[in-house]
């Protein structure tokens, strides 16, 4: 118990100090995008892991795939850094030192967990445009935190359709997932007629998580913050009742 204690200490602070201090430019200068396998493999030294020492504690062990976690986790967080990797060190700093005091948790133990819940290992870039809007003040911390958990929440196949939803759209099954996720709400309430059974035409629209992750994450070109508003239709006619009709109902 207490030598897995002492690892993943080893592990937080190891990715504590590449988040902070790593010259990343440099590191994937030599190897590029490639999959972490590869990057192993480029020489019995491995490098990498010379710059990237975290990578070496998380994959210890991982190449008889006796821990496949540890090897997606490895992944991600290869990926994790490659997409940051021209971003400076000041401000991936300031981000930690942000991020620490809004969430009162260390940033490091953070992002790892962050990463490691992702169900889906092309989410790793998502998450690193939508850190770097908070980097540029595009976004806040609570507003990258929001997002960030929308995220895991989505499933990655669905994410391709979260553009129809700038406009006012419905498309069963997809639409209840992104509303679970809170990146749509219901802004068409429509009844449908007094007689009919039909739940009319209700429709969909981006919620303001959703526009943050749509343009911050996935790059669409859209406004990212737009008021949000509720149509209500239905083809019920009100009609006024007169005093004779309210006398009639009272002494019935």
């Amino acid at each position: 118990m207490e030598e897995t204690t002492n690892q993943t200490t080893s592990v937080i602070k190891s990715f504590d100090n590449t988040f902070e201090s790593g010259n990343l430019v440099d590191t994937f200068s030599q190897v590029g995008e490639v999959g972490i396998d590869y990057a192993l493999e480029l020489s019995e030294a491995a490098p990498i892991l010379k710059d990237i020492p975290v990578l070496g504690l998380i994959v210890s062990g991982t190449k008889t795939v006796a821990n496949i976690r540890s090897h997606v986790l490895a992944n991600k967080v290869f990926k994790f850094f490659y997409e940051i990797k021209d971003v400076s060190i000041e401000k991936r700093q300031k981000f930690a030192e942000e991020y620490c005091q809004a969430n009162r948790e260390d940033t490091a133990v953070a992002l790892l967990s962050i990463l490691d819940r992702l169900n889906n290992q092309n989410y790793v870039p998502i998450i690193c445009r939508l850190m770097k809007a908070k980097m540029d003040g595009a976004i806040t911390i609570p507003e990258f935190n929001r997002t960030v958990l929308a995220l895991e929440r989505t499933a990655y196949t669905d994410l391709e359709l979260l553009h129809k939803f700038v406009s006012d759209y419905y498309e069963e099954g997809v639409a209840e997932a992104f509303e679970a996720a809170g990146l749509v709400y219901q802004s068409v309430i429509d009844g449908g007629s007094a007689d009919s059974s039909s739940d009319g035409g209700s429709k969909m629209k981006l919620s303001h998580t959703g526009r943050l992750l749509l343009v911050y994450g996935l790059g669409y070109k859209a406004e990212a913050r737009v008021p949000r508003s509720t149509d209500v239709k239905s083809d019920i006619a009100w009609e006024e009742i007169g005093e004779d009709e309210i006398l009639k109902i009272t002494k019935s």
